[in-house]
């Protein structure tokens, strides 16, 4: 029973999946590791020419930032890192751990473990990767919108948990659909 197990469909799909997350989220650890204080030569290269982490954040940021203008909220990007409020002294640091790679490296890892046509899993990886980006983006505008109009800020509630649970909400939404649209239809006469 237990060799059965092992051989399962759905028990290799499970290590398949937690197996690429792992890999995906500990390559952006390490990426970021490597590239923060670089020193070696090819390490320079990379965090000059190839930062998708400082890529992303940075575009997080943009959008935030054109999102908040189309509301009327004035800011501007300092550093690559921060978001201020213009005329104020308020201000977002988007630290690494609030881009976003954790959630992405979740949903990658579940649409490369299933079985699927890679264009397939190519439309729904990016599909899903940009919905989980609009959604920082949108949470980081409400939150500029929040330090300029002085609204209070829970100690109770913390943005970063909340985008996380919205995040896995809605990939758990995404996981639904994408199972109920691919799932292989059974040919009752060949079965």
């Amino acid at each position: 029973m237990l060799k059965s197990l092992f051989k399962s469909e759905g028990f290799l799909f499970i290590i398949k999946f937690l197996s690429l997350f792992a890999l995906l989220y500990f390559f952006c650890i390490v990426f970021i590791s490597i590239t923060y204080r670089a020193s070696n030569p090819f390490y320079l290269f990379l965090r000059d020419y190839l930062n998708y982490i400082d890529w992303l954040r940075y575009s997080v940021l943009r959008t935030s930032e054109f999102f908040c203008k189309l509301i009327g909220v004035e800011s501007y990007i300092e550093d690559r890192i921060i978001i201020h409020v213009t005329n104020s002294p308020k201000k977002l640091h988007m630290g690494y751990d609030c881009i976003g790679y954790g959630v992405m490296s979740f949903w990658a890892a579940f649409v490369i473990a299933n079985k699927t046509k890679f264009t397939k899993k190519v439309y729904w990886l990016i599909g899903g990767c940009i919905i989980i980006w609009l959604i920082n983006c949108i949470r980081v505008a409400f939150l500029l919108t929040a330090l300029r109009n002085n609204w209070p800020i829970s100690r109770y509630v913390d943005h970063h948990t909340t985008f996380n649970i919205i995040s896995y909400i809605l990939i758990l939404g995404l996981i639904f659909t994408y199972i109920k649209l691919n799932k292989t239809k059974v040919n009752p006469i060949t079965s």
